[in-house]
């Protein structure tokens, strides 16, 4: 489904639901957008993020070793 068709399918389900649906609808969407606009990681979370990605596609994973060292102290 395409970003117009959901919208279209939005639209056309408003006037079946009731006046407190509806409201609930928009303070959903309203929290959304609020919550893409203010991301809760800081900067130095993004530049973490963004090192992870670059390690990946220059193809630097961790050893099937490592992870199952890593992994141990959660079994233990």
């Amino acid at each position: 489904m395409t970003r117009t068709d959901a919208i279209a399918k939005i639209i056309a389900t408003l006037p079946q639901l009731s006046d407190e649906r509806v409201q609930t609808l928009a303070e959903i969407a309203e929290g959304w957008t609020e919550d893409a606009a203010h991301p809760p990681e800081g900067s130095s979370t993004r530049a973490a993020i963004a090192n992870g990605i670059d390690q990946g596609r220059r193809g630097e994973f961790a050893t099937d070793a490592e992870v199952a060292e890593s992994y141990k102290r959660f079994r233990e």
